[in-house]
């Protein structure tokens, strides 16, 4: 039965589907940000009446994009953060929810069938191609070493060439960890740091020297790269300056909280500065001969979700977008980190008793080396997304709730 259906009905059936109606994206100008908010609001508006209402308790709502995961196509960034949303709401509310990916514009019944047929045979997460329903599963990259050979494509971006490395949230937190990696390790000798204070903010002018001892030009300026003008009017004097060689998206923040409790101002705060600030970004820079383009996502908007709806919707339109420019032919990948032992990003909120809630869950924390060495690794790969996240196997089978879809592989 379809959401518009249980209006009508006496009675809620096991499952309900809600089909975001959406068979085609939309990837020019300012009207992706726009169809982002539409899709997501008016999702998140169902999921919270869903919470709210009694007569749902003992029901499940799967809800349905077309073409929005990048399986047997580029997938649509626009359609994608429901896929973070509402793996929040699953997480804080098990088997109350599930997701399906339909193909865009064949409008058979028979795709939506299929994927409800495998949700109630206890997947969580599916997408359907061709009549095949498929589910997604992490699994790990070859070592750097094993990806060597004649028959590899990988290129690794060449970052110690002419032009600036624009870090957005260059300042502080992730941003400034990776300042210092790419000028120390990377050979990296123009950087532009961006954030809202610019050089006002805290620890900016001791960045900027330390940098700047290590044989670094840097540049620090204020800039809210939620704002479309901003953004573009950056990027082109940057190219008309000194050049621009490579993009760092470090900007963002969050703002938790259950999904039934989220509004759509506050899903809108946390979009503005990493999900339309990304969309941005590739729009300003969409033309130039980039060496990367590295977008700093979350395992937020997979399996670290609880809690933080919005961000995890943020986080996913992050790689949605990266698998969008590969297929455009850019260079593009987001990385999906775990919580990383910085002081910063998620990391920054971890107490003690959140470091031993995630460790036996299996997904302890990232030490300071391991997440660089992890940087490296994906920014070398060739992967559009990548996850960076520590994985503790025997934890993780030893769980005793509901091991999310894309672990599962990981601890069969």
């Amino acid at each position: 039965m379809s959401w518009e259906e249980v209006a009508q009905a006496e009675e809620v059936p096991e499952t309900v589907v809600l089909d975001c109606g959406v068979d085609a994206g939309v990837f020019d100008g300012v009207d992706v940000p726009v169809g982002v908010r539409s899709v997501v609001h008016r999702v998140l508006g169902v999921v919270r009446e869903w919470l709210a209402g009694e007569r749902f308790a003992g029901s499940r709502l799967v809800v349905v994009t077309r073409g929005a995961v990048p399986v047997g196509s580029a997938g649509d960034p626009v359609q994608a953060p429901v896929w973070g949303l509402v793996r929040a709401a699953l997480s804080e509310n098990p088997g109350r929810f599930a997701l399906a990916d339909v193909e865009r514009g064949t409008g058979a019944d028979t795709d939506v069938d299929a994927a409800v047929a495998a949700v109630v045979a206890g997947e969580s997460e599916v997408a359907v191609r061709d009549g095949a329903v498929l589910v997604p599963r992490l699994t790990r990259l070859p070592s750097p070493e094993s990806q060597d050979g004649p028959d590899t494509d990988r290129t690794v971006p060449a970052l110690d060439g002419a032009g600036a490395v624009l870090i957005t949230g260059g300042t502080g937190g992730l941003g400034a960890v990776v300042a210092r990696y790419l000028v120390a390790e990377r050979g990296v000798r123009d950087l532009v740091l961006t954030s809202r204070r610019g050089p006002d903010a805290p620890g900016a002018t001791e960045l900027a020297d330390e940098l700047t001892t290590l044989g670094a030009r840097v540049e620090v300026l204020a800039c809210d790269v939620s704002d479309r003008e901003a953004v573009h009017a950056l990027v082109t004097s940057l190219v008309a300056g000194r050049g621009l060689l490579a993009v760092v998206h470090a900007a963002g923040v969050g703002d938790n909280g259950l999904v039934g409790a989220l509004s759509p101002e506050r899903v809108d705060g946390v979009l503005a500065p990493k999900a339309d600030a990304a969309w941005w970004l590739h729009e300003a820079t969409r033309g130039l001969d980039l060496a990367a383009f590295v977008l700093f996502s979350s395992a937020g908007g997979l399996v670290l979700t609880a809690g933080q709806g919005n961000y995890a919707a943020a986080n996913v339109f992050l790689d949605a977008l990266a698998a969008r420019r590969r297929a455009e032919g850019l260079p593009a990948t987001s990385m999906a980190y775990g919580f990383w032992d910085v002081g910063a990003g998620l990391g920054r909120y971890l107490g003690e008793v959140d470091r031993r809630r995630m460790a036996s869950q299996g997904l302890p924390v990232l030490s300071h080396e391991a997440g660089l060495e992890l940087f490296a690794a994906g920014l070398d790969c060739g992967e559009a997304t990548v996850v960076p996240l520590r994985v503790d196997t025997a934890a993780l089978r030893a769980r005793t709730d509901e091991v999310p879809a894309l672990l599962r592989a990981l601890a069969p």
